[in-house]
């Protein structure tokens, strides 16, 4: 008994998903419109940012830690499937509230976030309109984070917003 109430145990802490990205979030620069949540957009406000080749887009988060322990978010994952908007940095900023201002950002580096703790993530994401004619949208990110010092993970992070990138063929 005592052996199957180990496994049950070691299979919740490997599924442990504690991290909630529903609070504040904004904008950076290159913003070319902010949409109220519209029918198929999840409730979600919609982010389109102005694409301009080789310019990178940024959006800030607060992210919390909901639950039981303490967890260290250690970067971005690796990003897969959609070829023209994928995040590809994971920043730090020093504002008080949710800002994606260049001149408040910073190199990401670990980040411990204990039970009920928040902090304010900016991910930079890739816009790739070459040969491409299609509307794209993302509206997760990939995180990589620790916790009780035995376990790493990968999760998709539910953003509070969605981030639509219009390609004009």
């Amino acid at each position: 008994m005592l052996g199957v109430a180990v496994a049950v145990l070691y299979v919740w802490l490997r599924s442990y998903s504690p991290l909630d990205a529903s609070g504040s979030f904004a904008p950076g620069p290159n913003l070319a419109a902010d949409v109220e949540p519209v029918a198929g957009s999840g409730g979600r406000p919609v982010l389109i940012p102005a694409y301009r080749e080789g310019r990178p887009f940024d959006t800030a988060f607060t992210l919390r830690n909901t639950g039981r322990f303490a967890v260290d978010v250690t970067g971005l994952a690796a990003a897969s499937g959609i070829r023209e908007l994928h995040p590809v940095g994971l920043l730090a900023t020093d504002a008080p509230d949710a800002s994606a201002d260049p001149a408040q950002l910073h190199p990401f580096t670990r980040l411990r976030l204990q039970h009920g703790d928040s902090a304010i993530l900016v991910v930079r994401w890739q816009l790739d309109c070459k040969n491409s004619g299609r509307e794209v949208f993302q509206t997760s990110v990939p995180l990589r984070y620790e916790y009780l010092s035995l376990f790493k993970r990968t999760a998709r992070v539910a953003l509070p917003f969605a981030v639509t990138l219009r390609c004009s063929g």
